[in-house]
């Protein structure tokens, strides 16, 4: 897996590693996450969403012009990937019947192409979903590079996210 990442991807992969384990703050720890994961992959948003089994909901406390979100689990694409566990790449947001353009409405945004990843924690439980919005370098969406990527860095940052929700 690793001779398919950058060098450079690596490299910054590692500084997330650091800056996560100085950072206590969850609010701050998902913003850097966030903006890392936008910075390697040359997307425009990236919300991580935390599953709630109790209230059967995803939240996230870093989006992009939200602070705060929290939607039915059994909805749209973050739905879909956690009923399915597998990653949904839709280069077509428009014509995706999973595609949901409520926060798209409520913000003025515009989602073109969207990737969307289960966290799974120690027991291979889903804990969250990743969701990546438009790739902002020039390519038409996601690929499976960018899905190789987003794995491991993913596998790399799980740990983080379940004892964040374990402290919660």
């Amino acid at each position: 897996m690793v001779k398919d990442i950058s060098e450079s991807k690596l490299n910054k992969l590692l500084e997330l590693n650091k800056k996560l384990v100085s950072e206590n703050d969850h609010s701050k720890r998902m913003s850097l996450l966030s903006d890392s994961i936008k910075n390697m992959l040359n997307v425009d948003r990236c919300t991580v969403f935390m599953h709630d089994e109790q209230s059967s909901s995803f939240w996230s406390i870093c989006l992009d012009g939200i602070s705060f979100l929290e939607v039915p689990d059994n909805t749209g694409m973050v739905g879909e990937v956690l009923k399915t566990q597998k990653t949904i790449i839709v280069n077509d947001a428009k014509n995706s019947p999973l595609f949901n353009d409520i926060i798209d409405t409520s913000i003025g945004y515009h989602t073109k192409n969207i990737m969307t990843m289960p966290i799974f924690g120690y027991d291979k439980k889903i804990i969250g979903v990743i969701q990546l919005l438009n790739k902002i370098d020039g390519s038409p969406g996601f690929t499976e590079e960018d899905q190789k990527v987003l794995s491991y860095v993913i596998s790399h940052i799980s740990a983080y996210l379940e004892v964040m929700m374990q402290e919660k």
